[in-house]
């Protein structure tokens, strides 16, 4: 035993400076735990030396492998000392094969770039963490098991659950977020008493859930499972799980208590739903950002499980709902025709075209007129586009493609009514008269928002030269009182539109 802890220490002297010390005493401390553990006579002697030795190898490994795999023992062997003082066999067993396959895997693998997932000679389910390695996966090896039914999976995940009272508990042995180890998730005693009852060991299902309630908070509208023990967060897929794992267990075992439990966890989903419920999308949690799709997909697959199990019209409505969101493209409709534009001359008036747009979803659309294209991002609902037309487009009607495509990447492209693009080439119709020396006119100028009037005064005798009121710019309708000066005058109107295009119409005779 001596020279066993003297290999260790010896081994650990040869590990990379910044983990050394720590995994000098990581490795001490678990080696004294073992010792303690022994004496209380919850190992027996056979699994301590099998530990002893994979200490020892982890010694070994950490001295010949590159830094970044030695890193990762050294978070493996780091997580053996919060414990040190409580290995009962079945988190020693969890806590020491979980070392085992970390080893197993490091000296012959590279660190993995992305998520994954190692199963054991058992079927246990272990799962990569930065910086912390494989690491014992409760939820992933439960949903393994209600996949299976492997007897032996099933078996060696009981050997892993840690009694408490009539409970059995799975623990996640690493640091995650705020929380310090060991740790438990209610949404995995939930699938672990669901996969313990269709494996047929109904005796640990049943321990497995009586786990679950403590592991709910109460909010104002009913219970929440707490997907970390160790937080407050209000999840909907761990919820949804919940509920899904609860009613088949409560129909495999007849447990009435576990099915009322359920029925109070969907009730809360139900009320909460609304707020999860983006439109479009979900949330992953309450008053959080957009769910990712992998969420997405795995609430869509439980709202339709629930749908299924329930009958209920709600999560049928909300299921095909959701499915409509991961498959159905945005529905496009133009409530209101697009009235033509007369962008030439610019003058500020009916030079942009406004479209009327509704979308069923939330979409990126693009807008593609005369051959501009204009992206939006744009919530579900009434919009209006506005569109500006390139510098010298030429007068005609132009086909308006829209394109959009939603959070789930599904597009849909529809032809809109096409765009009538005007010149305003013709100068204004008008008709005018005085009478008591008030003007009144009436014109018709599509393209122009109103007229610059001038009334031209002629002496017919030719003693007074040519005078003229300049009126200003007024409506294409209207009265004016005319301020003539003495004499008597031959009268013209003069009204020019925007594009500087003018029509004369004689007043007749005016009297100052």
């Amino acid at each position: 035993m001596r020279w066993a802890a003297t290999g260790v220490v010896a081994a650990a002297l040869f590990v990379i400076p910044g983990v050394a010390q720590a995994s000098v005493s990581d490795a001490t401390l678990a080696r004294l735990g073992l010792t303690h553990a022994l004496h209380r006579h919850w190992l027996k002697p056979a699994d301590v030396t099998h530990y002893r030795a994979l200490l020892w190898r982890a010694g070994r490994d950490m001295r010949r492998l590159p830094k970044l795999r030695a890193q990762v023992i050294a978070s493996q062997l780091s997580q053996l000392m919060p414990m040190r003082d409580s290995y009962v066999s079945p988190r020693a067993l969890a806590l020491f094969t979980q070392l085992q396959v970390n080893l197993d895997y490091l000296e012959t693998h590279r660190i993995p770039p992305d998520r994954v997932d190692v199963t054991g000679d058992d079927g246990v389910v272990y799962r990569w963490f930065p910086e912390h390695g494989l690491e014992f996966h409760p939820l992933a090896s439960f949903s393994a098991l209600n996949a299976s039914r492997d007897p032996a999976l099933a078996a060696a995940l009981v050997a892993r659950g840690i009694p408490r009272g009539n409970r059995l508990i799975w623990e996640y042995s690493f640091r995650f977020g705020s929380g310090h180890p060991p740790w438990a998730s209610g949404m995995a005693q939930a699938v672990a008493a669901q996969a313990l009852s269709r494996a047929g060991l109904l005796a640990a299902a049943q321990r497995a859930y009586a786990s679950v309630p403590p592991l709910t908070m109460q909010l104002r509208k009913g219970p929440w499972i707490r997907l970390y023990g160790f937080t407050s967060e209000i999840v909907l897929n761990a919820q949804l799980q919940t509920v899904v794992s609860l009613l088949e267990y409560a129909d495999t075992t007849g447990d009435q208590s576990a099915a009322g439990f359920a029925q109070r966890l969907l009730a809360a989903a139900q009320a909460y739903f609304p707020s999860f419920d983006t439109g479009d999308w979900s949330r992953y949690e309450l008053r959080g950002a957009y769910a990712s799709r992998s969420y997405q997909e795995y609430v869509t697959t439980l709202l339709r499980q629930l749908a299924a199990k329930t009958e209920d019209p709600f999560w049928t409505a909300t299921s095909q709902r959701f499915r409509a969101y991961l498959f159905s493209p945005a529905t496009i409709t133009q409530p209101i025709p697009t009235a033509p534009i007369w962008p030439q001359p610019a003058d500020g008036y009916l030079d942009t075209a406004t479209l009327q747009i509704s979308l069923s979803q939330r979409a990126s659309v693009t807008l593609a007129i005369a051959g501009k294209v204009t992206t939006y991002r744009l919530s579900a609902g009434a919009h209006t586009l506005t569109w500006k037309p390139p510098a010298g487009l030429a007068a005609g009607t132009y086909p308006v493609s829209l394109s959009a495509v939603t959070y789930a990447g599904n597009r849909a492209t529809v032809q809109l009514q096409p765009l009538v693009v005007n010149w305003d080439t013709q100068p204004p119709a008008i008709g005018a008269s005085v009478g008591g020396n008030v003007l009144s006119w009436q014109s018709t100028d599509i393209g122009t928002p109103s007229l610059a009037l001038a009334v031209d005064l002629v002496d017919p005798a030719g003693v007074q030269p040519q005078q003229t009121l300049d009126l200003g710019q007024l409506p294409l309708n209207g009265t004016l009182p005319l301020t003539v000066p003495p004499g008597a005058w031959d009268a013209t109107l003069r009204a020019t539109n925007s594009a500087g295009l003018t029509t004369t119409i004689s007043l007749g005779p005016l009297t100052g």
